[in-house]
């Protein structure tokens, strides 16, 4: 022993390696059994082993005030209740210290009363329910035990690696383990203040949590540091009793019923965790006996059955953001609600395993209720519900989330039965409350005892089926899209409810009363006689006042003619409200209206009928004058039996506007181009001063604007159209084979357009149609008696044309389609003088006739194609051969003016009988729609024509045609040509 320093209050240096026994006070220091008493003054050692083996003895004890410091220093102790250092109400600094412990009961360091300690670099290891560190400040009058602990390892073997009681502990990279039943690697008990920052706290064994935080009045917060337990029930961080705030960190647990996190009576604060559970029963973050526990930025996955992300008992409550769940094991709820409160926004929430819900929601009591609010969360199930509300009553609020379940349903809630006491049943109550949220699956319960009530807000969407909720109600911005046969006990439409697209059987049962307050209802029908299939909406109780809109989605249906019509609507009780058509609801050549018949709506084909109007009330009939008693009234001979009524007739159906607008650009596609030679050429004489010059040939044009109107074979539809066409041409060859007779042979091109409107005068709707084309063919003419414009003459040309057509109806898709086919033309005709005779002002006026035949064939076709609606769209008409016979009579008019300028006016009149062989039409699906009163015409022509000078002509006309049930066609031309 060196002692070389001996006043109160100084440094002493003391090296024991023999077994003495060592006091110190007033400075002095002695040294017995390996056992060093530090009490009062100031030690400090280096480079030291000490061993002790003594029950109930440390190897350093300092007290009363001590300072002792140590560097270096190795101890073994092997005595229970002992251990390596007991500080009281002193303080011990120290640095590469390494303790060993193994005795029962022992510590490693025990701090006791007001001491402090400031170490760093230490290891402990500690067997036989020994114990790490120890700080212990119950019974201090003073202050608690405080400590600082860095860069430091603990190991223990069935005991605590750190236990606080009335202390304030700071942990700085440290690593505490344990392993053992019961044994925390950190065990902070009463009145403990726990700050740790880095390292690494683990434990293996049953109920040993990493962070126990036993009482009320004990904290502990931790950052950046690594939690782990391997053990049933086996905790990362178990504020049981106290407070406790933990920040990017990870939490690892694996065992029965073991929790990340676990927040009982008081408050629990996570941010940037990141978490993972294996082992049935676990949990991410499990709050109860009215714990509060608060996670944000944080991951959570666990692995197990029954092993849930978080989990809230009665009067608990979770609240969550930004957080994402994922469960993998059977069960494995990503929310699991027990009479507890779940708070989670902009979260997610993925569960994959067999009967995993995303929400689980149990616990029934008549006192306490879930209540859980979802915020811009996304929560997916991958093979069951997304929510399973069993035998509870639970308040779900959903804003701004998507909710989806694998299985088909999105909430599911269910009731307990008792089989033997149906007395004892106990039934679910559940309110979901969703706004601008997206609810994929069905809704059902499994009892109409279950009180389910379903409110959807703020543009949500439910895709799916509905049984047995009590209520459902949708504001004018949310929808339905009901996936299946659905049974609601009171309905409230106030936006879209739209059946499953492709299904026309699904029905909506309303057990009690269906309101719409300017909501629609989708239905799909398969639009044909009465017989059709098609949704229903099926209201048990009343229809109460308000208006629902219809729209039908037709699925496939041709058309056809109705009688009652197609029930799409059936109440049990009184209609009071409204349903009234939204949109066309066409099918084939058909347009349906909706009808209400008693109660009851139904889809027509029929007109719908006026009512008639009332008949007068007639006047009273005044009372008989009094005359003699009548001759008894003999009895009345046997009558007729009266005829028996006769089964309803179906009445005519209402044809879409749209089938004329088809007609109308199927007949203007083939007559657009079609003409007669003086349409193409004016009068052909006036070549004759050029004819004897061979290279002679010429350029023409000629534009034509009409209209024409008329109807369907129905008379329902009204057609009426206007068209422009210009044409030109030119001949580019001419001969003649004796000297009189002459041969032209021309090509011409044409443009033209045509734009029809028609209206149905039962149903009121409109319908345009526009064709666009262009044509391209040639011309030969023959003349008998050229010179003499005179005799016989034959006229022939064929175009081939293309369009392109269109037709809108109202409230329809737009149609757009293409026609092509090729016109042809066969005219004869004979000019024969009738005479002469000259004006008063000296006009010579030439006096002609001329008869005339046609025959036009039309081979213009329109292609095949279906309507957006689906109906299928096909031309009819195309080869028909229009004929035409007539008479032209006409005055070669010359006046005396005229004679050096060689100017000749030419006025005519043409009567002409036309018939066509084939009405242009267009079949819809099944039926036929034709443009009635074309076959037969009569037409009348007028106009002028005339030479300019020997190398420029022109003419014009106005026609008129009329024919049957109100055809009519006026039209106007004009022609130019010049001859080089």
């Amino acid at each position: 022993m060196d002692n070389y320093h001996t006043s109160q209050g100084e440094w002493h240096r003391l090296l024991c390696a023999l077994p003495i026994y060592l006091f110190v006070s007033n400075s002095v220091c002695a040294a017995n059994s390996n056992t060093i008493v530090v009490d009062g003054g100031k030690l400090h050692f280096e480079n030291l082993t000490l061993v002790n083996d003594t029950s109930g003895a440390f190897i350093i004890q300092a007290k009363n005030g001590a300072e002792f410091n140590g560097s270096q220093l190795f101890l073994t102790s092997s005595g229970t209740r002992g251990g390596g250092a007991w500080i009281d109400d002193s303080v011990f600094t120290g640095d590469n210290l390494e303790i060993n412990v193994s005795g029962n009961a022992a510590s490693g360091i025990y701090l006791a009363n007001n001491s402090s300690a400031t170490l760093s670099d230490i290891t402990i290891a500690a067997q036989n329910n020994a114990m790490g560190l120890n700080l212990d400040g119950t019974w201090s009058t003073q202050g608690f035990a405080t400590a600082q602990l860095s860069d430091s390892a603990i190991a223990t073997e069935s005991g605590d690696a750190i236990k606080v009681m009335a202390g304030d502990l700071t942990l700085t990279n440290t690593t505490a383990t344990t392993t053992g039943d019961s044994s925390y690697a950190v065990n902070a008990n009463q009145a403990a203040t726990v700050n740790i920052d880095g390292g690494r706290y683990a434990t293996q064994g049953k109920y040993s949590d990493a962070v126990w935080v036993v009482s009320s009045d004990s904290s502990v917060n931790i950052n950046d540091a690594t939690l782990s337990t391997a053990g049933d029930r086996a905790i990362a961080l178990n504020a049981q009793n106290g407070t406790a705030t933990i920040t990017n960190s990870t939490l690892e647990t694996a065992g029965l019923n073991s929790y990340a996190l676990y927040s009982g009576r008081q408050q629990l604060t996570g941010d940037k965790l990141t978490i993972t559970t294996q082992g049935t029963g676990g949990a991410g973050l499990f709050a109860a006996t009215g714990g509060k526990g608060t996670l944000t930025n944080s991951d959570i996955t666990t692995h197990g059955e029954l092993a849930a992300g978080l989990l809230a008992y009665p009067g608990s409550a979770i609240t969550a953001d930004n957080v994402r769940i994922e469960t993998t094991g059977k069960q494995g709820f990503g929310l699991w609600s027990r009479a507890g409160q779940l708070d989670i926004s902009n979260s997610t929430i993925v569960t994959s395993g067999d009967a995993a819900a995303g929400l689980y929601v149990n616990g029934y009591s008549t006192t306490l209720s879930n209540n859980v609010s979802l915020n811009n969360v996304t929560l997916q199930s991958a093979q069951a519900q997304a929510i399973n509300a069993d035998t509870t009553t639970l308040a779900l609020t959903v804003n701004d989330s998507t909710l989806s379940g694998g299985n088909g349903q999105v909430m599911n809630v269910s009731h307990y039965e008792d089989a033997a006491d149906p007395a004892n049943n106990l039934y679910s109550t559940v309110t979901l409350t969703a706004a601008n949220s997206q609810l994929n699956g069905d809704i059902t319960s499994s009892d109409v005892a279950n009180s389910v009530a379903v409110d959807l807000t703020s543009a949500s969407v439910l895709n799916g089926a509905v049984d047995n909720a009590t209520s459902l109600a949708l504001d004018n911005t949310s929808r339905w899209n009901m996936s299946g046969s659905s049974v609601v006990g009171q309905l409230t439409n106030n936006g879209t409810i739209a059946f499953s697209a492709g299904n026309a059987v699904d029905t909506l049962t309303v057990t009690g009363d269906y309101a719409g307050n300017g909501g629609t209802l989708m239905f799909n029908s398969v639009l044909g006689d009465d017989s059709s299939p098609s949704n229903k909406l099926i209201v048990g109780g009343d229809v109460l006042a308000g208006t629902t809109y219809v729209a039908i989605n037709n699925l496939g249906g041709h058309g056809a003619q109705t009688v009652e019509g197609i029930e799409i609507v059936d109440v049990g009780g009184r209609s009071y409200g409204n349903f009234v058509q939204s949109g066309r609801i066409v099918a084939g050549a058909y347009d349906y209206s909706l009808l209400q018949k008693g109660e009851n709506w139904y889809l027509t084909s029929q007109a719908t009928p006026v009512d008639p109007e009332p008949e007068p009330t007639p006047e009273p009939t005044p009372a008989p004058e009094p005359g003699p008693n009548p001759d008894p009234t003999p009895a009345p001979e046997p009558g007729p039996k009266p005829e028996p009524t006769p089964d309803p007739q179906r009445k005519t159906p209402v044809i879409r506007p749209e089938a004329g607008s088809y007609t109308a650009n199927i007949a203007a596609a083939n007559t657009l181009f079609a003409m007669s030679l003086h349409d193409r050429l004016g009068e052909p004489g006036f070549v004759d001063a050029l004819s004897a010059q061979p290279e002679v040939t010429s350029l023409w044009l000629r534009q034509v604007g009409g209209h024409n109107g008329w109807h369907d074979g129905s008379g329902q539809l009204t057609t009426q159209s206007n068209r422009y066409v210009a044409q030109m041409g030119g001949d580019v060859a001419r001969w003649s084979r004796d000297g009189v007779d002459r041969w032209h042979v021309g090509f011409m091109a044409g443009y033209g357009n045509n734009h029809s409107s028609t209206r149905s005068v039962m149903s009121g709707y409109r319908a345009s149609g526009s064709v666009e084309g262009y044509s391209i063919g040639g011309y030969a003419t023959w003349y008998a008696n050229a010179p003499a414009s005179q005799g016989a003459w034959v006229d022939s040309w064929l175009l081939y044309n293309w369009f392109t057509n269109s037709v809108e109806g109202k409230e329809l898709a737009s149609e757009s389609y293409k026609s092509r086919g090729f016109t042809a033309s066969l005219e004869a005709g004979y000019t024969q003088k009738l005479g002469e005779f000259t004006g008063s002002q000296g006009t010579l006026n030439e006096w002609f006739i001329q008869p005339q035949a046609q025959a036009i064939w039309m081979g213009v076709k329109a292609d095949d194609f279906h309507e957006a609606n689906g109906t299928r769209i096909q031309s009819e008409g195309d080869g028909n051969i229009r004929t035409r016979l007539g008479i032209r009579t006409f005055l070669k008019s010359h006046h005396a003016m005229d004679n050096d300028k060689e100017r000749v006016f030419q006025p005519y009149v043409e009567l002409n009988w036309i018939h066509n062989t084939r009405d242009f039409g267009t079949k819809m699906d099944d039926v036929s729609v034709y443009q009635a009163g074309a076959r037969n015409l009569g037409e009348i022509k007028t106009g002028v024509e005339g030479q300019i000078n020997p190398r420029l002509n022109t003419w014009g006309n106005i026609g008129v045609q009329v024919g049957d049930k109100g055809y009519h066609d006026a039209a106007a031309m004009v022609g130019l040509k010049y001859h080089f």
